[in-house]
């Protein structure tokens, strides 16, 4: 496999391929490639991973500002089906994270669904991010298979790529937990009811620590329930010196 910058239009067009591919979305979700012509053009980053002349992922990272910092929002990350728990989404994240640096960015953030266990795992035990924003529907109605018979509820993955996160006391009195369970895909496929109940559980728990300046920095898994792992302080963690 080798990974390398996407920059030519036939290689933007195999990303909207991809797209569809890995979510079975209609169109009009899809990220066109003139988009992605734009963020190539206006500071971005774009990645692609290949067996062969065949793109079997891809992620993206749109230039923003936040707090006067410029930074990184990685927006998509799709992974051909057959490649899924293959380690190549990792691969690219890492690949993102050194091209971040020579650039001289520090912060690189992205959303993902809070009730997705592996996805959490990765972004918040292997690559050591935090998360202190919770966006309750961020993104509407979508067509995306696996996201559909739920709200699009959003977290947001803060990697700071120049440090190395607070070392977490799993055993502090101080620490809270959040369960999800282990696999909600196959929640929804046994109850859908159920699903909705673990997500507006999840959601109201995630709101009321956040409000009391609590933030994730661990995550546990097991065969049934995972949990993220919230300690005080979110409005001290000082991020940015």
């Amino acid at each position: 496999m080798t990974i390398r910058i996407l920059t030519e239009m036939r290689d933007f067009e195999k990303c909207v391929n991809l797209q569809r591919d890995t979510w079975g979305w209609a169109d009009l979700d899809l990220l066109p490639a003139r988009f992605l012509v734009v963020q190539h053009h206006i500071g971005g980053l774009l990645l692609g991973a290949f067996e062969g002349d065949r793109m079997i992922a891809f992620l993206n990272a749109i230039p923003g500002i936040r707090n006067g910092m410029p930074y990184w929002h990685s927006h998509m990350l799709a992974v051909a089906r057959e490649y899924w728990n293959s380690g190549v989404g990792s691969e690219l994240k890492i690949a993102q994270r050194d091209h971040a640096r020579v650039r001289g960015i520090r912060l690189i953030e992205w959303t993902f669904d809070p009730l997705e266990s592996k996805n959490a795992h990765i972004n918040i035990e292997k690559l050591g991010v935090i998360i202190r924003r919770y966006y309750v529907n961020h993104y509407g109605q979508t067509t995306a298979t696996l996201q559909q018979g739920l709200d699009s509820d959003r977290i947001i993955a803060e990697w700071w790529i120049d440090r190395t996160r607070t070392t977490l006391n799993r055993t502090s009195q101080d620490l809270r937990r959040v369960f999800i369970p282990a696999d909600i895909q196959s929640l929804k496929n046994q109850s859908m009811a159920s699903a909705r109940d673990v997500q507006q559980r999840v959601r109201e728990q995630f709101l009321k620590n956040i409000e009391a300046d609590y933030y994730v920095a661990g995550f546990e898994r097991s065969d049934e329930w995972s949990a993220y792992l919230f300690v005080s302080g979110a409005s001290r963690v000082d991020q940015t010196d």
